[in-house]
């Protein structure tokens, strides 16, 4: 009943002030966000394509990990943009079953979220195809409206991150002599 209360209210200022409502605000819950389970084969994902990953750490109960996931990471994910700029995934954090990592080992999740030291939820990292963190890391959510914002700075940056480190590789490969 408080959903459908607020979006009657956002449509209704939408419609005041004469915007359009995205397509996918209509129905976030239809979308699912990943769960990390190889973040090796993510990894290679994340080099091939040459995008950042951002990995949500959650928790059971958590209602600001709900919020986060509905109000700004489902609507990424079905929106489309931001397909050919980062890979979004999750890992709850109260899951006991093993992950691969991102050299390819089998570790708890626990383990791992002590490896990031990441200790609050939600957790937002912005990281390399080689886990490495590009991105200052995003602690809670705060204002909805403005937190989006705060996550397309983010991707931005560590999109930025990862074509100056590629130019930088290919600038140092050793060239063929010129014969």
């Amino acid at each position: 009943m408080k959903q459908a209360f607020r979006l009657f209210v956002v449509v209704g200022a939408l419609l005041t002030f004469g915007m359009a409502m995205p397509a996918y605000a209509a129905d976030s819950s239809s979308a699912t966000v990943p769960t990390a389970k190889n973040l090796s084969k993510i990894g290679q994902i994340a080099r091939d394509k040459k995008l950042p990953i951002i990995l949500v750490y959650s928790a059971d109960h958590c209602a600001y990990c709900e919020i986060l996931e509905n109000e700004i990471l489902k609507p990424m994910i079905i929106s489309g943009d931001y397909t050919n700029r980062v890979l979004i995934y999750k890992l709850n954090i109260d899951d006991t079953q093993e992950i691969r990592d991102f050299s390819g080992d089998m570790v708890s999740i626990s383990d791992f979220s002590m490896r990031h030291n990441v200790f609050v939820t939600p957790t937002m990292l912005f990281l390399g195809a080689n886990g490495k963190e590009l991105h200052e890391r995003i602690l809670g959510i705060n204002t909805v409206e403005m937190f989006g914002g705060r996550v397309d700075n983010a991707i931005e940056i560590s999109l930025a991150k990862l074509r100056n480190q590629n130019q930088t590789i290919a600038k140092n490969q050793i060239q063929p002599a010129h014969q």
